[in-house]
């Protein structure tokens, strides 16, 4: 009787550890995905944000050398202005002077 109830005791422990084992190896399996899925979504975003600072970065530089080239043409103009309205001042004056 003794060996029937080790034995029915046994096949209990063994067929409890079976099932934690189970339950343990699905449990692993979906976190280790979740690891790996979480892994594969921040390099995801990683790599987004590394292509976003990539484009704003090109777009500063871009409208920086714009404004560069803008105010060195605004200067240019300004002395340009400056010569005709010196050149328009002389000829009031001459205007003025032939009445």
């Amino acid at each position: 009787m003794a060996n029937n109830e080790f034995i029915r005791n046994l096949k209990i422990i063994l067929i409890v550890a079976v099932i934690i084992a189970i339950f343990a190896a699905i449990l692993y399996v979906i976190y280790g995905l979740a690891l790996v899925w979480q892994a594969i979504a921040a390099g995801i975003i990683t790599g987004f944000l590394f292509i976003l600072v990539i484009i704003f970065l090109a777009i500063s530089i871009y409208l920086w050398a714009k404004n560069l080239i803008l105010k060195r043409d605004l200067r240019k103009n300004q002395v340009e202005l400056g010569y005709c309205r010196a050149e328009l001042n002389k000829l009031k004056n001459s205007i003025e002077k032939d009445k």
